[in-house]
């Protein structure tokens, strides 16, 4: 009963600043908050919730834009509505709702490797399109565009990693490795085999010359995809990565956002070194008015506070269900 009544109050939080959202999109918008809301009222058996939810989903989709990305724009959206879909949130046709944004959002990565700084920029469209490729399983352009936006995204990291041994790089090298973890995110996430072993072995060989640090995060999606894929040879980073992550975890460091994201990584394991109270505020006190001011603090000040990306609505989530994924 605790728990139902906690996630009710975030509920209401969520709500009570929800007249302030005119965009549209997944992160900081109307469709991410309408995910939000769509597995909250499942939980608590909400009809009228599960109503806000629906007309927050209707606004992001009627309402114009032009923008194709994935955190802000038509694949953000278009994942809510192929996620919604599959897991029976909603009772719809793809297509009637969703078909012109859909060719819009095709046409406009079909390309994409003439524009080499997009394919960077757009690796995580893969969301979306992996999503698609299974409602709109007879369109071949999705696993081409997929392909292209991988290679694209193998090219780039591998003269990254090649320029990391000249000591006079000045590219931001943490932002290079971030872009390396969601690139192993996405081929976790979306069951892609193709991918490069010569891109494994350039990052190991760059962890044991000293180049680069460990991540639990990275060592995290590196055993999954090892083991799925039985490659063998990388169970000493990995077990580096996730040993020294944990070891180097300081919860009053990290955004909201990094916190919930640990958080599903550390209740992932066989075994829990790192308490998830130890990343999340007490979920029993959520009702507290100062608690709740602290937690708010801890979210990105370019995020939206309440949103799905970085706020409170991406904490509702994962207090409903901590196996749903989080993108």
């Amino acid at each position: 009963m605790t728990q139902e009544k906690n996630i009710q109050k975030t509920v209401e939080l969520v709500l009570s600043d929800i007249e302030k959202v005119s965009s549209t999109g997944l992160y900081n918008g109307k469709a991410g908050l309408s995910l939000s809301l769509f597995i909250a009222a499942e939980y608590l058996q909400d009809e009228q919730l599960e109503d806000t939810a629906y007309n927050l989903l209707q606004e992001s989709l009627v309402i114009k834009n032009y923008d194709v990305s994935f955190e802000n724009g038509l694949a953000g959206i278009g994942y809510v509505l192929c996620y919604l879909i599959e897991n029976k949130y909603l009772e719809a046709d793809f297509d009637e709702i969703f078909g012109m944004q859909y060719e819009t959002l095709v046409k406009s990565y079909e390309n994409i490797e003439k524009d080499p700084s997009r394919l960077v920029n757009s690796l995580q469209a893969i969301y979306f399109l992996s999503d698609a490729s299974r409602i709109k399983k007879e369109d071949e352009r999705i696993p081409l565009i997929i392909k292209k936006i991988f290679e694209g995204l193998e090219l780039f990291l591998s003269v990254q990693f090649f320029d990391f041994l000249d000591i006079r790089y000045t590219n931001n090298k943490a932002g290079v490795l971030n872009i390396y973890t969601t690139y192993l995110k996405l081929i976790d996430y979306s069951g892609f085999h193709h991918f490069s072993y010569s891109l494994l072995e350039d990052y190991a060989a760059l962890y044991r010359k000293g180049r680069i640090t460990s991540s639990l995060e990275t060592g995290f999606y590196l055993d999954r995809i090892t083991g799925k894929y039985e490659i063998k040879g990388y169970e000493d980073i990995i077990s580096e990565h996730i040993d020294s992550g944990i070891k180097n975890i300081y919860p009053s460091t990290l955004s909201l956002r990094e916190r919930i994201n640990l958080a599903k990584i550390t209740n992932s394991f066989k075994y829990k070194t790192v308490e998830e109270r130890d990343l999340l505020p007490e979920i029993e006190n959520i009702y507290n008015e100062k608690r709740i001011h602290d937690l708010l603090k801890t979210v990105d000040e370019k995020s939206f506070p309440f949103g799905y990306g970085a706020g409170l609505g991406r904490l509702l989530i994962y207090c409903v269900n901590k196996q749903t994924e989080l993108l």
